[in-house]
C-alpha cells in the first residue's frame, strides 16, 4: 500500500478503525486500482489537491477492503449503492465499511457484522452555529449547545454534528432522515443515540465519539448492539 494508514484501536470489537493520510498521491500502481466511476468523479475535482485526497482516500480503502473482505486485488472490488447512494460491496454484503474525510485526513470504519458510519470533521470557527443547529438538532441538543461557555460552542457544534453524521450514515440515509428525529444527547447515555423516524422506526444506535487529533473530531456509529472490545487495546500499526 502506497498511502499512509494508521490502525487505530477498535471501537468496539469486530469493527476496524483506520486513519488515511491524505497528504501524499498514490502511485500509478495505486491509481490502477480504481474504476470508472471513481476516476471520473476524481476528474471533476477543480483543485488538484481535492483531485489528490480523493485519490488517496479511495485507494487506501480500496486496499484495506481488500484485505478483509477479499477478493486480494484491490481492483477486483465492485460497488453498488444504494437509493441516497451509500455504497457497499457487490460480492461481500457482509462486510460493512465508511468512509469520511476533513481536509488532509480520512476515517474509515470496516465492521464484520452490521451497517456502520463515520463522521470525521476540522475542529474549527464557525459563524452559523444557531442556524445550523436549528435546522439539525433536537431541542435537548440546541439546549446542551446553548449551555457550553462560548468559546467552546463550535467544538461541541461540530462533536453533535459528527456523531449525527456517523448515525445517519450507518442507517444508510444520510441527510434524506430529518436529522431532528435523530437523539445524541440521551442523559446518562453517551455512547448511545435514539432514533424515531416514520420510515426507518425507532431504535437505539451505538456511538463512540474523540479525537483523532487536537483539531480533528470523529465520531462512529453502529445499528447492532454494542460489544465491547477487548481489554488490550489495538495497538497502532503503520503501514506502507
Amino acid at each position: 500500500m502506497t498511502v499512509p494508514v494508521l490502525r487505530l484501536p477498535d471501537p468496539w470489537e469486530g469493527c476496524a478503525l483506520w486513519r488515511i493520510d491524505l497528504r501524499l498521491a498514490p502511485t500509478p500502481e495505486g491509481l490502477s486500482s480504481l474504476d470508472a466511476q471513481e476516476r471520473a468523479r476524481a476528474a471533476r475535482f477543480v483543485f488538484e489537491d481535492d483531485r489528490r485526497r480523493y485519490h488517496a482516500a479511495h485507494v487506501a480503502m480500496r486496499a484495506l477492503l481488500a484485505q478483509a473482505a477479499g477478493p486480494g486485488d484491490p481492483s477486483m472490488l465492485r460497488f453498488v449503492h444504494n437509493a441516497v447512494g451509500k455504497p457497499a460491496l457487490a460480492d461481500a454484503p457482509g462486510c460493512h465499511f465508511s468512509l469520511s474525510h476533513s481536509g488532509d485526513a480520512a476515517l474509515l470504519a470496516i465492521d464484520d457484522s452490521a451497517p456502520v458510519g463515520v463522521d470525521v470533521e476540522i475542529d474549527r470557527a464557525m459563524d452559523d452555529i444557531d442556524a445550523m443547529a436549528q435546522a439539525h438538532f433536537t431541542d435537548a441538543e440546541r439546549d446542551a449547545l446553548q449551555r457550553t461557555p462560548a468559546p467552546a460552542r463550535a467544538s461541541a457544534f461540530l462533536r453533535t454534528w459528527t456523531r449525527k453524521e456517523a448515525c445517519l450514515k450507518a442507517i444508510g440515509t444520510g441527510l434524506s432522515v430529518d436529522a431532528r428525529q435523530l437523539e445524541t444527547a440521551r442523559a446518562g447515555a453517551p455512547d448511545e443515540a435514539w432514533l424515531d423516524d416514520a420510515t426507518h422506526g425507532a431504535g437505539p444506535l451505538y456511538l463512540r465519539s474523540g479525537r483523532l487529533a487536537p483539531d480533528l473530531l470523529y465520531s462512529v456509529a453502529s445499528t447492532r448492539p454494542r460489544r465491547a472490545a477487548s481489554e488490550a487495546s489495538c495497538p497502532a500499526e503503520a503501514l506502507a
